[in-house]
């Protein structure tokens, strides 16, 4: 008859399961780095984790506000394909990341409105 897991059991569990973190094995400041390099450095080691697409998408539901998430790089709660560099953004850049910010919220209330549309019908 099989025993349930016990506190040590457990502990034993989650320090194998860190093991194959890298998240877990290397500096967590990697994932949360300024420079560029390291940024991609952390999307690399991403792609080696067994829990990229449950970490990706659990970053998206809660809408991270920075940092490296399942291989993605997050900045003010969106995916964006880099990490721009310290300083001024481009006027470019900022109108650019409120457009794709206003897509996503009508595309958000679009598929709110047509849920609430089909239960009332």
């Amino acid at each position: 008859m099989a025993t349930p897991l016990g506190e040590q059991d457990s502990a034993e569990f989650d320090r194998l399961l860190a093991g194959l973190l890298p998240c877990r094995t290397n500096d967590p400041e990697l994932w949360f780095a300024e420079r560029s390099a390291e940024v991609e450095e952390a999307k690399a080691l991403c792609r080696t984790c067994p829990l990229v697409e449950g970490c990706l998408a659990g970053a998206i539901e809660r809408r991270e506000p920075w940092g490296v998430w399942g291989g993605e790089v997050f900045v003010d709660g969106v995916v964006v394909a880099r990490k721009r560099g310290r300083g001024r953004p481009s006027k470019a850049e900022v109108l650019a990341r409120e457009a794709e910010r206003q897509v996503q919220e009508a595309a958000r209330a679009g598929a709110g409105a047509s849920v609430g549309a089909s239960t009332a019908a």
